[in-house]
């Protein structure tokens, strides 16, 4: 038998858990409706994925790479959680919530960067070795 709460949700653990993943999954889905820039990382995860595969980069080189692309797409989510938050809680403009939106996009900026330096240490010897064989 399955538990019930007060508000006729269910409380069981396993329907508690679905429950959080299906609100994750939605706040993704708002997130990639609302923000372009998610899209672009997106576009440039799916890139990294593939150019991957073409190169058979090792397996620590792949948890590398999917690493990255999951730090910068958190902070992205991150990122526009906090614009939304702020900009519904202080609709006006204020030159400290400015900043402050300035620094997470900041972070989001560090971690893009970080993440572009990690991929061309892994592709550029690999692509040399893939244009460099011996025949």
């Amino acid at each position: 038998m399955q538990d019930v709460s007060p508000s006729g949700r269910p409380s069981g653990l396993w329907a508690r858990w679905k429950r959080r993943f299906v609100d994750a999954i939605h706040g993704l889905t708002v997130a990639m409706r609302d923000q372009e820039s998610l899209w672009v990382h997106f576009v440039f995860a799916l890139a990294v994925v593939f150019l991957s595969a073409v190169l058979r980069v090792e397996a620590l080189q792949w948890c590398v790479l999917t690493l990255c692309i999951a730090v910068v797409i958190a902070l992205e989510l991150i990122n526009t959680a906090i614009e939304r938050l702020v900009k519904t809680l202080h609709p006006e403009h204020d030159a400290g919530l400015a900043e402050t939106l300035h620094m997470a996009a900041g972070a989001v900026l560090v971690a893009a960067m970080g993440s572009m330096v990690v991929g061309l240490i892994v592709f550029i010897p690999a692509i040399v070795r893939l244009f460099s064989i011996e025949r």
